[in-house]
């Protein structure tokens, strides 16, 4: 005789959580440091923490996926801080929930964020969680306060002379969604292995930059970016309108993997325009790019020189085995145009 079945776990209302069901999400999420003087406890309006130095802020939603979605908030957030110079310290996050999301549902998104801070070293410190008929879909709010290391590394600071730099591999994020959003594709172009195999980069190598800021400590770096949405060309173009130069990018140096050379050719869409978290992108002089490469790469962070910037009336070119010509402009990212 088979057992009772257990009952499906009861839907959200809309409207704010009851307070036990917040208790209980605080207790596994929250954590106490000697920092924190006030921390995420119900009923609480604020996180109250110590800090000094110079503080870099950030905020950026996650709309686009509801999978691994407590993942992405941390790891966006956290690349923005890095990307400035920064080392991320403390995370608020704003979760609002569509009616009839089940209490299961929720507990796995502070799963996700209990596990993804944890490992990312920063302290989520509460915020506010709310079911909401304004969404129709999960959507995750989030800030994070870092500490600079040193000087800003603005998106702005490139200068003629120096060179590109890019770690990891174009379109990584971009491949990792292709293959959740599309497995039966995955699987017949790639085999179930490498179906598997791609599914894994959203954790190794991931699609957080903190491995780099930390290795890179030290370095005497120009200009930063974390590219995400239009990928690695549009971080290119948004590094050299803000330094006002130009920049010579070898194709054949940009880092693309076989797996998402496949998938994106077979939705005919370009690497270079799709979305790219995990992906860091620098300027520094030669000598200082070739010593951060080698120090990345021993320390198993995939890094190339990949360009040189230029003066600005060069603009933003793209060099391969057909010549050179303009860098693709990528008014919207790739994965859009899949619908």
């Amino acid at each position: 005789m088979l057992g009772a079945m257990s009952p499906d776990p009861p839907s959200l209302q809309e409207g704010k959580l009851s307070p036990d069901m917040l208790k209980r999400l605080l207790r596994s999420t929250a954590r106490k440091t000697p920092n924190l003087l006030v921390g995420a406890e119900a009923g609480e309006d604020a996180a109250v923490v110590r800090g000094a130095g110079t503080l870099v802020l950030t905020a950026d939603p996650i709309t686009f996926t509801e999978e691994n979605i407590g993942t992405y908030a941390v790891a966006v957030n956290c690349n923005d801080i890095v990307a400035m110079g920064g080392r991320p310290v403390y995370l608020t996050t704003t979760v609002l929930l569509p009616p009839g999301t089940s209490e299961g549902r929720l507990e796995t998104v502070f799963r996700e964020l209990r596990q993804a801070s944890r490992a990312a070293g920063v302290l989520w410190v509460g915020g506010h969680t709310e079911v909401s008929s304004a969404v129709t879909r999960i959507v995750i709010a989030a800030q994070a306060v870092g500490f600079l290391r040193g000087r800003p590394t603005r998106t702005g600071d490139a200068a003629a002379g120096q060179v590109l730099v890019m770690t990891k591999w174009a379109a990584l994020e971009a491949t990792t969604l292709l293959a959740r959003d599309r497995p039966d594709e995955t699987r017949r172009l790639l085999g179930a292995r490498g179906h598997r195999a791609v599914l894994t980069w959203l954790h190794r190598p991931g699609i957080s930059i903190l491995r780099e800021g930390r290795i890179l400590e030290g370095f005497e770096l120009a200009a930063a970016h974390d590219p995400t949405e239009g990928g690695v060309a549009t971080g290119i173009h948004e590094i050299a309108a803000r330094s006002g130069v130009g920049m010579r990018v070898f194709r054949d140096r940009v880092p693309v993997r076989r797996e998402t050379r496949v998938l994106l050719e077979h939705f005919e869409l370009d690497p270079l325009g799709a979305l790219s978290s995990g992906v860091f992108l620098f300027t520094a002089s030669p000598e200082t790019a070739a010593r951060a490469c080698e120090s990345l790469c021993a320390e198993g962070v995939p890094a190339a020189i990949i360009g040189e910037v230029t003066p600005r009336r060069g603009g933003v070119r793209l060099v391969d085995g057909e010549g050179e010509r303009l860098l693709p402009v990528f008014a919207r990212d790739e994965l859009l145009r899949l619908g």
